[in-house]
């Protein structure tokens, strides 16, 4: 059975607006959040848009400076429910249109708490709208889902997502698409937009990591293969502690299985470690900000004892290699105590 959340509710009945505001920890993504959900009566007007819908809605949260807001719009000469939403960037306020299935699952949360608020309370009419409305963003999102341009798994960490596409091949060689950034949204609600390309090499036995940085990164493998482990570092999560391993690129694992390419998609506050398993590793990555000297970037000792990770299962101990940096990182009790200060 679903808790239902507390709300504090300002209203005003005569003109059927409603106003429903809190603040809470996503324990799915380990932030906080502070949220206004406003609906009032009446249709939103403009070009392009058609009147008639029988309440405004519109979802906030002030911590990521996001709002949503459903509309009514002529689509091919069809009226179609979608959602625009606003975020403040440095360039001012940026305007998306989203179809019901790429809405994120906290705006879907809210707007379902709201419509079960609504019928505690016996509003006027807003439950059956909200309700229904709840039931065909659930059915655009199972539709999109189905048809997905690859195998994409949202792993036990939330915002950790495998993508595995299909790799096409000739005697010129292969092809294949790593990831649609769509579909990472679709999937995690994640606003992930590449801002920097970064690659490296490394021959084998190189262990890179565990590091915690703060941006979100799509990572994949161009030639070689790797295992990839990764540990949730975000005290506010759920799966707070919580590790994962993936192997990437191409290559057969130590029980036999072939691996033919594979991304991930890492949010940020999740550690992430790679350790090459071929003689040599093309490691790719796009992340959603600009590195600069000062950005704060953390690292957890993968070697750490508490964390129990097998490291010689994949490569002999003393063929491993690692930088000073990651051979002087603390425990991952240290960077909780880190964390707690901040």
């Amino acid at each position: 059975m679903k808790t239902k959340v507390k709300y504090e509710l300002t209203e005003m009945k005569e003109a059927h607006r409603y106003w429903f505001s809190r603040e809470f920890t996503d324990i799915d993504e380990g932030v906080k959040r502070k949220v206004l959900v406003a609906l009032e009566k009446g249709g939103l007007q403009g070009p392009d848009i058609v009147s008639g819908l029988p309440w405004n809605v519109s979802v906030e949260d002030r911590g990521t400076e996001q709002t949503w807001k459903l509309i009514l719009m002529k689509v091919n000469d069809e009226d179609k429910l979608v959602f625009e939403r606003l975020m403040k960037t440095q360039e001012g306020i940026k305007g998306e249109i989203f179809n019901l299935a790429y809405l994120p699952a906290w705006v879907v949360d809210e707007i379902d708490q709201v419509s079960e608020q609504m019928e505690d309370r016996d509003f006027d009419g807003g439950i059956n709208f909200l309700s229904n409305l709840v039931k065909k963003i659930v059915q655009e999102k199972s539709a999109a889902r189905a048809a997905l341009s690859a195998e994409v798994r949202q792993l036990s960490i939330p915002g950790l997502c495998y993508i595995l596409t299909k790799t096409n091949g000739d005697q010129r060689g292969s092809f294949r698409e790593v990831a649609r950034f769509s579909e990472i949204e679709m999937l995690t609600g994640y606003n992930f937009v590449g801002r920097q390309v970064n690659h490296s090499m490394s021959t084998y036995g190189t262990l890179r990591g565990l590091h915690v940085e703060p941006w979100a990164k799509l990572v994949t493998v161009i030639s070689g293969f790797a295992v990839s482990v990764f540990l949730d570092c975000r005290p506010s999560s759920k799966t707070f502690g919580k590790m994962e391993m993936v192997f990437l690129g191409y290559g057969k694992t130590p029980d036999g299985k072939e691996i033919q390419g594979g991304a991930v998609f890492i949010e940020p506050g999740i550690a992430n470690s790679i350790l090459t398993l071929s003689d040599k590793l093309d490691y790719n990555y796009v992340v959603d900000d600009i590195w600069t000297p000062g950005t704060a970037v953390y690292g957890v000792n993968p070697m750490d004892p508490a964390l129990g990770i097998d490291w010689g299962k994949y490569v002999p101990m003393d063929k491993i290699i690692r930088s000073e940096r990651d051979m002087n990182a603390g425990s991952f009790k240290q960077l909780t105590e880190l964390m707690k200060k901040k």
